[in-house]
C-alpha cells in the first residue's frame, strides 16, 4: 500500500502479500489454504450442479426415464459442461475482486431461492406455480441487472455513467420482484372450491 503497488480494498493478492511480508513460510501456508479452499468449493459446486441436472432437471422435471448408469453418465457430462462454463467466466472476469463476485453470486442465489423458501414455510397459499415464477423472475431479474450495471458497462468498453442502472447490487430490486411474482402467481393459481363446499361456506 505504501509503495502504491496495489489497492488493498479491491485486490485479490492483498492477504497473500501481507503474509509474505511476515515470511515465506506464512505465505506458503496462506497460499495452500486458499488453494485448498478453492478446490473444495469448486468441486462441491460441480458435483451439486451435475446431480441437480441429472436427477432434478432431466429425471423429475423433464420426465426422462433413465437408468442409474444413464444418470451417472448425464451427471458426468453436466459436470464437464458446468466446469467449462465456469472456466470461461473465470477468464472473462479475470482481474475483478473475488469478494465482489461472491457478492454477486449471493445476490443471484438470494433472488432465486430466498422468497420461495420463506413463503413456502410461512405462507399457506404458496403454490408450485408461484414458486416456479418466483425462481424464474428472481434469477432473470438479478442477472439482467448485473448485465446492465456500471461494472459490467466498463467490461463492454463503455462509460460507467452511461449504464442504465447506476448500482452494482441487484438484490435491492430482484428480491422484491421475486416476492411479488410468487404472491401474484400463487393467488392466481389457487384451487377453486367445489360447488358444494362453496355453498356450505356461504351457509
Amino acid at each position: 500500500m505504501t509503495n502504491g503497488v496495489i489497492n488493498l480494498t479491491d485486490n485479490n493478492m492483498s492477504a497473500p502479500l501481507l503474509a509474505l511480508s511476515f515470511g515465506v513460510v506464512l505465505f506458503a501456508v496462506i497460499s495452500s489454504l486458499a488453494f485448498a479452499t478453492v478446490l473444495g468449493t469448486v468441486s462441491g459446486l460441480i458435483v451439486a450442479a451435475s446431480g441437480a441436472v441429472a436427477h432434478d432437471l432431466m429425471d423429475n422435471f423433464l420426465g426422462m426415464q433413465m437408468s442409474d448408469a444413464g444418470k451417472v453418465r448425464a451427471g458426468k457430462i453436466a459436470a464437464v459442461v458446468v466446469g467449462g462454463i465456469a472456466i470461461y467466466l473465470g477468464i472473462i472476469f479475470e482481474g475483478m475482486n473475488v469478494s465482489f463476485l461472491v457478492g454477486w453470486a449471493f445476490a443471484v442465489a438470494a433472488s432465486a431461492n430466498l422468497p420461495a423458501i420463506l413463503m413456502l414455510l410461512f405462507w399457506k397459499k404458496t403454490t408450485a406455480k408461484g414458486i416456479a415464477a418466483s425462481i424464474l423472475v428472481g434469477l432473470t431479474s438479478s442477472l439482467g441487472l448485473i448485465l446492465v450495471s456500471p461494472d459490467m458497462w466498463v467490461r463492454y468498453g463503455k462509460l460507467p455513467a452511461d449504464a442504465p442502472v447506476q448500482f452494482n447490487s441487484p438484490a435491492l430490486i430482484s428480491i422484491p420482484l421475486s416476492f411479488l411474482a410468487l404472491v401474484i402467481v400463487s393467488l392466481l393459481s389457487q384451487k377453486e372450491l367445489p360447488v358444494d363446499a362453496t355453498e356450505t361456506a356461504r351457509a
